[in-house]
């Protein structure tokens, strides 16, 4: 609750948080509580592109999930259905939307605030990359704003995870409830059980008491911001192809390498099997659509490798797109 206090501006106590095994687990667990209490299947709206395994988490639950498109500023709530085919749900990336890398302004959250009062919805926060911002300071978290300031009070429930900061391998995060759902919440989960050891959950309180967790993430904004300006250089757009454009990166791991028109699914498959054939991983942008025929690029961590590994890689992405890509 400390954490989410000083990091989020989220003015949680101790018993609105869940302990979980990651966001996974935590929207599962959502999912699973909210269904039970409509008696019904849901509709989840996701965005489009968005994180793919946590999008399927619903379909796999039997759900009906309904991609929306983003604009600069992420999801729009103008672009939610209406009637009785609204969302029950909606599936956000506020402080840093996967993979396009958009941050959410103040006013578009309000907006998506009224939205789900106005529609008595639930906005699910992903709260996913909002410690790694390189530009101005992290935006307060969508629970933040969620108070009878604007009409809410009880309509976002905030996953959070430790794997980013950290590393996945800890499995554990943690889900901030909406007061609607806390009963039925603790509830399904003493039936449940605990997700985590109590050992991990014991470091984990120490490593977070004694200031560890702050000092690792300042220490990672520095880190990766070097990562980041020396992907910023090597592919700088004078030293690419017409058309190919690196989308601006405020936080978080990774950036998008766009592809000039025309390219399409093509055309980013040849890229990426070359790439695997110089031992450079890369994903395909358009796996990350629901909508087909979206735009084509290449999605691009910076933060498995050591930078003169990082510096060698983007290198050989640059020569790819030059050798694979026309001239003009």
């Amino acid at each position: 609750a400390e954490h989410l206090r000083i990091g989020r501006s989220v003015p949680a106590d101790p018993e609105d948080l869940l302990v979980t095994g990651g966001a996974r687990d935590g929207l599962r667990l959502l999912l699973t509580v909210l269904a039970q209490r409509l008696g019904r299947v849901l509709t989840v709206a996701v965005e489009d592109p968005g994180y793919p395994s946590l999008h399927r988490v619903p379909a796999a639950l039997g759900h009906r999930v309904v991609p929306v498109p983003l604009d600069a500023q992420g999801l729009d709530p103008a672009h939610l259905e209406a009637g009785p085919a609204r969302p029950d749900v909606v599936l956000v990336t506020p402080s840093h939307q996967y993979p396009l890398g958009a941050s959410m302004p103040a006013a578009r959250r309000a907006e998506l605030l009224a939205w789900a009062v106005e529609r008595e919805a639930l906005l699910v926060e992903d709260d996913y990359d909002s410690e790694l911002r390189y530009v101005g300071d992290p935006l307060p978290a969508l629970a933040a704003m969620d108070t009878a300031r604007y009409g809410a009070g009880d309509r976002v429930a905030t996953l959070g995870s430790f794997a980013k900061t950290l590393t996945p391998g800890l499995g554990l995060g943690f889900l901030l409830m909406p007061p609607q759902l806390r009963r039925q919440l603790l509830a399904h989960k003493r039936d449940a059980g605990a997700p985590v050891s109590g050992i991990v959950q014991d470091a984990m309180t120490g490593f977070l008491a004694e200031g560890g967790l702050r000092r690792h993430t300042a220490r990672m904004r520095r880190e990766y911001r070097r990562r980041r300006d020396l992907l910023a250089r090597v592919l700088a757009p004078d030293r690419l192809p017409p058309g190919v454009r690196v989308l601006p990166m405020d936080g978080g791991l990774h950036t998008v390498v766009e592809l000039p028109d025309g390219q399409g699914t093509a055309g980013e498959r040849r890229l990426v099997d070359a790439l695997v054939r110089q031992e450079v991983g890369v994903a395909g942008l358009t796996g990350y659509w629901s909508r087909p025929g979206a735009r084509a690029g290449l999605v691009v961590g910076f933060g498995g490798l050591s930078e003169p590994r990082l510096e060698e890689a983007l290198r050989r992405l640059r020569a790819a797109l030059v050798r694979e890509l026309p001239a003009g």
